[in-house]
């Protein structure tokens, strides 16, 4: 039984292992999550399938209208009086108007689909902009925990000093102070992870308190591919937005195509079938014989204001909707601009700090090397600390910079 107990130890950490790692995410994986988990995206493809539905509905025509009656004070013909009255008619619309119907209702569930896929762009941009974040903060705490490493040996050599004679107790102070304000800044950062996972969480729809453990690679610097002329083409063409501004046009036309069927004559027909019941007073030809009348009817619009009036403001709702596009790529296009200038400012700073940190660790070597065999030069030591963490930090928060900036470009371009 103890044999067994020893055994079945490490099956139970390998899986206590195992279940922590399921909480590890890739930003694929994440993505995929949030396409097909967030709630507000459901909700939208509901209202786009209601819309596609109702599209069908708006091809059949009007209800038929069927009418019985019996009169009470039964009205006496020549053949007899009339026992029961049936009536049934059937409106048939102007050509194309149903058609038109059912293009409106397409187009409105078109607005709904670009609407999914604008939305798409955003949450995608949330996760990996936050991702990014997260992933930022488990760089910068690695930093920091190195740069603690190189405090315990400035620690470390300092109380060395102490104990030879030649070296002061404020300095190893000095330095224990600088250890404890690091630490707590570890501390920090570890709450702002737990914000970064839980905005994930909530796009993703998984549990708030759950950690998301990143991919192992640095947030490198991305590659941006950038055309501004190409990119301009493919906005105007294809962005959801715009679709989406081009399907509320087409709506509109429709509409147009619609109120004009409308306000042409309707088709009606009808039959009227009376039964009528043999006379006993007398016996004429064709006694008792039904009454059975067909109908046509034609329904003529004759007002036409509101007809009028409803066409000069689609009119004027499209050429709104026309200038929205416009004012659309004028926007993204200065969005674009403003996130390649950005990618390109992080690009500089990362090339700097790359070179302050590698002149900063040349000096930091050459000033331990000193302190090492006599007491000077610790202030600059501790000076040069720093200024090596805050270059290291600079380097990793221009990568962010960086990644955030080629999302945001994605975001407008990646459709």
């Amino acid at each position: 039984m103890k044999n067994f107990k020893l055994k079945i130890i490490p099956i139970v950490f390998s899986i206590a292992f195992m279940g922590l790692r399921t909480h590890a995410q890739s930003l694929d994986s994440l993505l995929q999550l949030a396409v097909s988990q967030n709630s507000q995206l459901k909700s939208l493809e509901l209202e786009y399938k209601a819309a596609l539905a109702k599209a069908d509905q708006m091809s059949q025509l009007p209800n038929p209208q069927i009418g019985v009656g019996i009169p009470i004070l039964q009205p006496e013909t020549r053949l007899g009086a009339q026992q029961v009255m049936v009536s049934a008619s059937q409106i048939f619309p102007w050509f194309g108007t149903l058609k038109a119907k059912e293009e409106v209702a397409i187009s409105m569930s078109t607005i709904r689909y670009e609407k999914m896929a604008a939305l798409k762009l955003n949450l995608f941009y949330d996760v990996k902009s936050n991702y990014y974040q997260l992933k930022f903060i488990e760089e910068k705490q690695t930093l920091i925990n190195k740069d603690i490493l190189l405090l315990k040996t400035i620690e470390q050599l300092s109380l060395s000093k102490v104990e030879s004679g030649n070296g002061s107790i404020a300095d190893v102070l000095r330095v224990q102070l600088k250890i404890d304000e690091l630490t707590n800044e570890i501390a920090i950062l570890e709450n702002a992870k737990y914000i970064a996972s839980a905005r994930i969480n909530e796009i993703t729809k998984r549990p708030f308190n759950d950690s998301i453990i990143t991919n192992d690679d640095l947030l490198e610097l991305p590659i941006l591919v950038y055309d501004l002329a190409t990119f301009q083409e493919e906005i105007s063409k294809h962005h959801p937005l715009m679709q989406m501004l081009n399907a509320k046009i087409e709506t509109s036309e429709n509409r147009d195509i619609v109120k004009q069927a409308t306000n042409k004559p309707a088709l009606g027909l009808g039959i009227d079938y009376s039964m009528v019941g043999e006379r006993t007073d007398a016996n004429p030809i064709n006694n008792g014989r039904d009454i059975l009348i067909p109908r046509l009817m034609l329904s003529i619009p004759i007002y036409r204001k509101s007809f009028n009036a409803s066409n000069q403001i689609e009119s004027m709702n499209r050429e709104a909707l026309e200038w929205d596009k416009i004012s659309l790529i004028d926007q993204m296009t200065r969005q674009l601009i403003e996130y390649k200038t950005a990618y390109d400012n992080a690009v500089l700073m990362l090339n700097l700090s790359e070179k302050q940190a590698l002149t900063a660790q040349q000096t930091y070597e050459i000033l331990l090397s000193n302190y090492s065999t006599n007491s000077t030069d610790f202030d600059d030591l501790l000076s040069i600390q720093s200024q090596l963490l805050k270059y290291n930090q600079q380097n990793i928060n221009a990568r962010l910079l960086a990644n955030i900036a080629v999302a945001k470009i994605e975001r407008l371009t990646n459709f």
